[in-house]
């Protein structure tokens, strides 16, 4: 048996350009070499190559969860045998568990062998290449390399078949080898059947997981762009659910694609379930959220975000959601009138955030006292930082920022390192406003717990390093219960497509720019639960410059309270795709501009505003006549339209100012409903034609403290 501590000369070397026989994707739908056209990585780990794509109307699916090591750039090929016939390979560039589905052309027999092969083991210098298996879903079964009668062969080629080199099944592959199950014996008397098309980007297509009653039975990348049906058997000991959930796990987009499920629908039990059913909901959110019933919209044929299509079999209603059912369109939107208020929850701001239950691992952090730092609010502490990073970095823990004002006067850099502080106690103090960011990069940089104040700055600056917090590439990143006291320029900006983070209870007051600007094709970021006083520009702002390349997109932000703009705009998307604003507390615009902005800017080379649900937030006192701004303003002026727009259920308070103003004939598919707008001269006022209004009636709306 071979040892896992390999040689070089024990290792034949994989060359590092694959053929389509490996990954074809490359040769498959979106060209390119190498794999390239689908080596696009985000939060969902995306499938990088799915071979030999049945041209079946009905599809079938194989998924084995998988992660690899790679070495020389390169991932673990696994290639995957039913009954001795391969059908499909892929490069596992995923380092942490994801799901890898294959598309069959019929499904699993009962009894069936199923094997997943390690074709490429490889040494490259130090890097060692592995596979490590999770699971296999198939069936609606899931296998597990432990399970009894599993076994794993070691061998290249034909010797991983052969029966010699056989041990017990094992998730690590550390060599060349196959892990062979078998498929359940049980039969399958039912399918679910969904109809679905899709958009892909980047070369890759939607992947649509099926769960029925709460249970995957499977998922696949849905590559047609007409409507397939794609088959996802049931175990015979199963009842006919009562509940299926269609669930869009890797939304994206790549410059101008966008990646979408469209699902027209579902047969199961002998019964076809549609979109527009009675009960039948969409739950946006990615992993759990998308069925935590938190951000809940009735259904559609379209999934443009990550969410779970609930699909009901038994005619039982589901949980109301909010917004209220679709509206009927108005030829001419009129004022809407003002009906007898209904009773409403009494609004207030949220107060400033509370404690962090996140613990301090003082025990094992770098405390920068330990490198020297003098927290006394004149010494300048940059060298002591400095190291005290570089010390937590090869240690793999923090660096604790102690009780004390902790000056310093050049950038502080955190690659993928965590910073924690115990709270606004914990000062870090900038000696030069030119100088007074923290850069973060790389995987899981972390800024906690800690106050950020400093000299004033009496100039606007526009440069990174003047900018509060800057956010280089970073991903899976957090910012949370930080005080940002002043800002010589924005108080968190993003830039190089930093992703997957969250911006969460944090105090920002006094920039003098934006307080919170995501832009350069940031995307997948939740802002939520933050307090922004007095901001110097936009409160809360995405912003995409066709210059970037692509949209700002996947972006919420709920629960936050921003108010006293000295300029710009409470919230604004001028240029960005699939926005959630949600549940916010906006008010008092001292420069007279809206509290919400939708926008597209061709001074400013902007994209349009695409897919944004503007939903149950409080607005007051915003816009003038001076600027022409209502509370809420959509604007285009001409070179791109504004898409898909909905606002619904705000509450909007305005001392004479006009309430939503909708303003270009280049805004398309706008829907304004159940709008509460009270003290608005005019409360409407919408030039752009084909707008859906309706009328607020009765019902909740606004901002609800959390």
């Amino acid at each position: 048996m071979k040892s896992h501590a390999r040689s070089i000369a024990q290792t034949k070397l994989l060359t590092t350009t694959l053929t389509c026989s490996l990954i074809t994707a490359a040769c498959g739908g979106g060209g390119g070499s190498s794999g390239s056209a689908a080596s696009t990585e985000d939060a969902q780990a995306r499938v990088i190559a799915v071979a030999k794509t049945t041209t079946s109307t009905t599809k079938y699916t194989l998924v084995v969860r998988a992660k690899g090591v790679l070495a020389g750039g390169i991932g673990p090929v696994m290639r995957v045998l039913v009954n001795g016939s391969a059908v499909g390979e892929a490069e596992v560039k995923s380092t942490t568990y994801a799901d890898y589905p294959f598309t069959l052309s019929a499904a699993v027999a009962p009894s069936s062998r199923i094997d997943v092969v390690f074709t490429n083991d490889a040494v490259v210098g130090t890097e060692g290449r592995d596979l490590f298996v999770e699971s296999v879903l198939v069936n609606g079964a899931t296998l597990k390399p432990t399970d009894s009668g599993v076994t794993l062969d070691i061998g290249s080629g034909a010797a991983a078949f052969d029966g010699l080199n056989v041990i017990p099944g094992q998730s690590a592959l550390y060599w060349d080898a196959a892990l062979r199950f078998k498929a359940p014996a049980s039969t399958t008397t039912a399918n679910v059947r969904v109809r679905a098309k899709s958009t892909s980007a980047a070369g890759v297509g939607p992947i649509m997981a099926v769960r029925a009653d709460g249970t995957e039975i499977g998922r696949i990348e849905v590559r047609s762009t007409d409507y397939a049906d794609f088959a996802f058997p049931l175990p015979t000991s199963a009842p006919t659910p009562a509940r299926i959930d269609v669930v869009f796990t890797n939304d994206g987009s790549s410059g101008t694609e966008d990646r979408n499920l469209y699902v027209e629908s579902v047969a199961v039990g002998g019964k076809t379930l549609k979109p527009g059913d009675t009960g039948a909901t969409i739950d946006m959110g990615s992993g759990a959220a998308a069925w935590d019933g938190v951000n809940v919209i009735p259904a559609q044929t379209a999934i443009l975000w990550d969410a779970a299509l609930r699909l009901l079999t038994t005619g039982a209603a589901a949980p109301a959601p909010t917004p209220a059912p679709a509206p009927t369109p108005a030829p001419t939107p009129t004022p809407a009138p003002t009906p007898a208020p209904a009773p409403a929850p009494t609004p207030a701001p949220a107060p400033a955030p509370a404690a962090s239950s996140v613990i301090i691992p003082t025990s094992t952090a770098v405390n920068i006292t330990s490198m020297g730092a003098v927290c006394d609010g004149k010494t300048d502490n940059s060298a002591a930082i400095d190291k005290a990073i570089a010390s937590a970095k090869s240690k793999g823990v923090a660096v604790l920022i102690p009780a004390g004002t902790c000056a310093y006067s050049r950038v502080i850099k955190l690659d993928g390192v965590k910073l924690y502080g115990s709270g606004d106690t914990s000062v870090l103090y900038a000696l030069n406003s030119s100088n007074e960011a923290i850069f973060m990069y790389g995987t899981g940089a972390e800024v906690r717990q800690v106050k950020l104040s400093g000299v004033k700055a009496t100039t606007r600056l526009a440069a990174w390093e003047a900018t509060r917090i800057t956010l280089f590439a970073a991903k899976n990143f957090v910012i949370d219960h930080v005080t940002i006291d002043g800002s010589a320029a924005a108080g968190i900006q993003t830039a190089d497509a930093t992703n997957n983070g969250s911006i969460t209870y944090n105090t920002i007051k006094d920039t003098l720019a934006d307080s919170i600007h995501m832009t350069d094709n940031a995307s997948y970021i939740t802002v939520a639960n933050n307090r922004i006083e007095n901001a110097g520009d936009d409160g809360i702002a995405v912003v995409s410059y066709k210059n970037d390349g692509g949209m700002v997109n996947n972006i919420t932000a709920r629960n936050n309270v921003v108010i006293n703009n000295k300029w710009g705009r409470q919230m604004s998307v001028v240029g960005g795709s699939k926005v959630l604003y949600e549940n916010n507390w906006l008010e008092n615009n001292n420069a007279g501009y809206a509290c919400i902005y939708l926008a597209q800017e061709n001074p400013y080379a902007t994209y349009g505003a695409h897919d944004v649900i503007v939903q149950r937030n409080t607005l007051k006192n915003c816009g003038s006549g001076s600027t022409g701004h209502g509370a809420v303003m959509v604007y285009s002026d001409g070179a791109e339209a504004n898409t898909n727009i909905q606002l619904v259920r705000n509450d909007i308070t305005q001392n004479g100012q006009t309430g939503i103003r909708i303003f270009s004939s280049l805004n398309t598919g706008i829907t304004v409903d159940s709008n509460k707008i009270t003290g608005a001269n005019p409360a409407l006022s919408i030039t752009t034609p084909n707008v859906t209004v309706v009328n607020y009636v009765s019902g909740v709306v606004g901002y609800v403290a959390p």
